[in-house]
């Protein structure tokens, strides 16, 4: 529009430059001069037109651009919120890993220590087992004496019993031990061992009789062949507990000091362990 107006001044001072005189302005040639700047003027409008034209087309056109401008802005605006978000994705998702990665190195150690442990612990059972027999070797100097006391209980065991009765023969064996009636148990129980019985837990009690009874040699033969048969019952507490007891009753301290110690590494919960513990003190 500025082109158009700068345009009609220019040709404004132009014509004002080359304006007739007054005598010619009667003449013909006033005239032509009329019908050309009506021509002229007819141009300068067409040119207008055609410019306004060619402006509402640039307009036309830049208002595209701009409406394109504005989609790619946004769709490059949101794809920067999106790489951001995936970048933070990706971040949280290496913190994850790490973590992850943290734990199963602690996991891993933990395994490791209780490996380590499980073998210790393995280690320290068959020390103990072999600490038990190693020491229940020691009895050999006595083996003589409780062997010879052995057979002679077995020859004066004449009492006959009921096989098909072993089970209530047994409990009934107990019974009499508790009831300090040692000589009816120790029938029992020699009959019982006779006859295969539960023969290390009867075994046990038959020392256990000759430690009430306060004969610890015998007693200690008895509990050696207990654990010869099993070293697993219920019973092994007790067993080595006494058995320490008898060797301090017949003034053996290295050995009663031993299977106190036998007895608590072993069997550190039970309660013979508790009170070995006391004896040591």
């Amino acid at each position: 529009m500025k082109y158009c107006i700068s345009l009609l001044l220019l040709l404004w001072v132009c014509y004002g430059a080359s304006e007739p005189s007054a005598f010619e302005k009667q003449s013909g040639a006033t005239k032509r001069d009329l019908s050309n700047l009506q021509s002229i003027t007819q141009n300068l409008l067409n040119l207008t037109t055609q410019i306004k034209a060619q402006q509402e087309t640039l307009t036309q056109s830049q208002e595209g651009l701009m409406s394109l401008y504005e989609s790619q802005h946004q769709k490059l605006q949101t794809t920067i919120q999106q790489n951001t978000a995936n970048t933070q994705d990706l971040e949280n998702l290496k913190t994850e890993v790490a973590t992850l990665k943290t734990l199963l190195q602690d996991q891993g150690k933990q395994i490791a220590d209780l490996d380590s442990k499980m073998q210790e612990i393995h280690a320290l059972t068959l020390k103990t087992q072999e600490n038990i027999l190693q020491e229940l070797e020691k009895l050999n100097n006595i083996e003589t004496k409780g062997a010879k006391k052995q057979a002679e209980d077995s020859q004066k065991n004449l009492v006959k019993f009921d096989k098909n009765k072993s089970a209530e023969l047994f409990a009934q064996g107990k019974e009499f031990i508790t009831k300090k009636q040692y000589k009816s148990a120790k029938d029992i129980m020699l009959w019982l061992k006779d006859n295969k019985y539960k023969t290390p837990e009867v075994t046990f009690y038959l020392g256990e009789i000759a430690y009430l009874q306060k004969d610890y040699h015998l007693a200690i033969k008895y509990y050696k062949a207990s654990v010869a048969l099993s070293d697993s019952g219920a019973y092994m507490p007790t067993l080595l507990l006494h058995t320490a007891l008898c060797f301090k009753g017949i003034k053996d301290m290295p050995n009663y000091n031993s299977f106190l110690e036998v007895l608590i590494a072993t069997y550190p919960q039970s309660k013979e362990a508790a009170q070995a513990k006391e004896l040591k003190r």
